[in-house]
């Protein structure tokens, strides 16, 4: 909706995706807008520097609190730096998961990731781009036809990259990711 909230549309989106609409507590989305843009940018302007991970980590404990004092069937688990590993988001993902993890894209930028293969990264990316705009890079492919699922795909080499091109993991140390299962 803006250019600064990826945590926020993404989180949203990571719950849309494995509950239906009636499962989904309002407590549960308010809280993710109150945790999320909470970044000041270089003009000391409020949310206009995105989600922090340092909200990400709060957002992440909140949830598991939740999860136990609601009984709502969610996993949460935060991982950083080294933690980060393929094997991780695979088993998340393939286990009823999701996974929001935090890539490259000009800047840091949140997205969701929902399918894993050998080849592969099916995600959700929530900021709008011209639909040619991947269309001289090689590893990035843009989808229109599953809005439920993914809109884009991208070459595992890419994402495990530790550059800074889009959708690269970026350096070890930086990265970080949600793995969120449902119960």
């Amino acid at each position: 909706m803006t250019e600064y909230d990826c945590g926020t549309v993404s989180l949203t989106n990571a719950i849309s995706y494995l509950f239906d609409r009636k499962e989904i507590p309002a407590e549960l989305i308010r809280t993710i807008s109150i945790y999320t843009l909470d970044n000041y940018d270089k003009n000391g302007v409020l949310g206009n520097g995105g989600t922090s991970q340092e909200s990400i980590a709060l957002f992440s404990k909140w949830l598991t609190s939740f999860s136990k004092d609601k009984n709502f069937k969610i996993n949460c688990q935060r991982l950083v730096g080294s933690e980060v590993s393929l094997k991780k988001i695979t088993e998340c993902i393939n286990n009823n998961g999701v996974v929001l993890a935090r890539l490259w894209q000009k800047c840091e930028h949140y997205v969701l990731l929902t399918i894993v293969n050998d080849d592969y990264v099916y995600l959700f990316d929530p900021y709008y781009l011209p639909e040619k705009y991947y269309d001289n890079d090689k590893d990035v492919e843009m989808v229109f036809d599953e809005p439920f699922s993914h809109n884009r795909i991208v070459t595992i080499d890419r994402f495990q990259s530790e550059s800074k091109k889009d959708f690269s993991l970026g350096k070890i140390e930086n990265r970080e990711c949600v793995l969120i299962n449902r119960k």
